[in-house]
């Protein structure tokens, strides 16, 4: 018999897992403080909950699709929380972005309750999800049926907050990669050159996006920032250098400052637009 799933964010990501986990045939209920994200999961066949402390009562495993360490604090602390409903044997799955100390908080909290949670962040490839989790093998093991349903790869990392650092290098990467692109793209331009000929005649992977002027869809920019600022905290602890994601942390602070937060990530390209004005 299938586990009990309680799906806690039903935004991009979580909309997708809400199509994912109907399809494997997981029980759902949904909860999402927005009632028009609500009504989509409904509509595909989720049950709604009244509030988070509702959901974790109804479910065996506890999915979090949400935008960073702030919005877990908030779904597993108060009289609603997760934490103040959950019982031995339930599983807890962070799967956005958080900190990696904030899972190894809450790993530690949950196992005090005889409860279990890794921590499984995702990133994206033209293949799919795939995703990277942290926290006790045992653990990793209860989750692996529901990971296999919502990703085309996953991997056990290691120990608790493993995931998330793994996923802040893999922002590190994605994002210093772009702003390259964005540079070369802008440059190109400068010296009245058909930017496209980058991509069609060097066969450089650069996205078409970066081409046009259409930047709109979901906050990206936005999380891919807030990413970066967990990186350089987590370099800072280490005493690792990253002068280049550094400078990449700025550029994405004044393309939300300047352009739009709820722009996709290649909107960081407008800040050499601005230079080169």
């Amino acid at each position: 018999m299938k586990k009990k799933v309680g799906l806690v964010g039903v935004g991009n990501i979580g909309k997708f897992y809400t199509q994912r986990l109907l399809e494997c045939g997981y029980p759902l209920t949904v909860f999402d403080i927005d009632g028009e994200k609500m009504k989509y999961a409904e509509e595909l066949g989720a049950h709604p909950a009244e509030n988070v402390g509702d959901l974790t009562i109804k479910s065996d495993v506890i999915i979090l699709s949400l935008p960073g360490s702030h919005a877990v604090e908030s779904v597993m602390d108060g009289e609603d929380g997760i934490l103040n409903h959950l019982v031995e044997g339930k599983l807890v799955i962070d799967t956005g972005t958080s900190r990696p100390e904030t899972d190894i908080k809450y790993e530690k909290l949950c196992a005090e309750k005889g409860a279990a949670f890794i921590d499984a962040p995702l990133t994206w490839r033209k293949q799919g999800q795939i995703i990277m989790v942290g926290g006790t093998y045992e653990n990793f093991k209860k989750a692996e049926e529901i990971l296999k349903c919502i990703s085309y790869k996953y991997r056990y990392i290691g120990s608790i907050g493993q995931g998330q650092v793994l996923k802040l290098i893999n922002q590190a990467y994605l994002a210093a990669k772009l702003a390259v692109e964005s540079e070369v793209v802008e440059l190109a331009k400068k010296q009245g050159m058909q930017p496209e000929l980058l991509k069609e005649f060097l066969e450089f992977d650069i996205p078409d996006v970066l081409f046009g002027d259409d930047f709109e869809g979901g906050g990206h920019l936005a999380l891919h920032y807030k990413d970066l600022g967990y990186l350089l905290e987590m370099a800072h602890d280490s005493g690792a250098n990253i002068p280049i994601c550094s400078l990449v942390h700025e550029i994405f602070k004044a393309s939300r400052l300047y352009g739009d937060p709820n722009w996709i990530q290649p909107g960081i390209i407008s800040y050499w637009r601005r230079l080169n004005k």
